[in-house]
């Protein structure tokens, strides 16, 4: 019997597309055969590693699953849900109004779900929401006493 709840998945909609315009670039608008090599390997570099994250969370095992699947690779990270204090909507440091979602963990590491910063803070904060409510606990101060700042 599965226990896992996908809370959410997340596609990398954006990059494929320009993954897939710079393939159709190359195929019919390369004039030289460097422009051809240089555009179409960056167009399936975007698709091919472009990964699509799905977050589950298992209650039974007690565990957090970020699960990141493309056709190039496939990894998983599983973090315990007692080490789990904070699920964070952070800002770019350059204040451009792009966000990403952050676990804050007990030892006060800070696990980014994605590299890269999105624009959209409610959506984001949306899924905050979603992802604190399926992992059943109320925030908590981490083991080294950061406070975190709200943007």
């Amino acid at each position: 019997m599965n226990n896992e709840q996908v809370v959410f998945r997340e596609y990398p909609v954006l990059l494929w597309l320009f993954g897939i315009m710079g393939i159709v670039v190359a195929a019919f608008v390369a004039q030289t055969v460097w422009e051809l090599l240089l555009l179409e390997p960056m167009g399936v570099a975007m698709v091919g590693f472009a990964s699509i994250l799905t977050v589950t969370v298992d209650h039974a095992r007690g565990t957090l699953s970020l699960r990141y699947r493309s056709l190039f690779r496939t990894s998983t990270k599983v973090y315990p849900l007692n080490e789990i204090c904070v699920v964070n909507v952070a800002q770019d440091r350059e204040g451009e109004r792009m966000y990403r979602l952050e676990l804050i963990l007990q030892s006060g590491e800070v696990v980014p779900l994605r590299w890269g910063y999105i624009a959209g803070k409610k959506h984001q904060e949306r899924r905050a929401q979603r992802l604190q409510s399926a992992l059943q606990c109320g925030n908590r101060e981490p083991a080294n006493g950061i406070v975190l700042r709200t943007r």
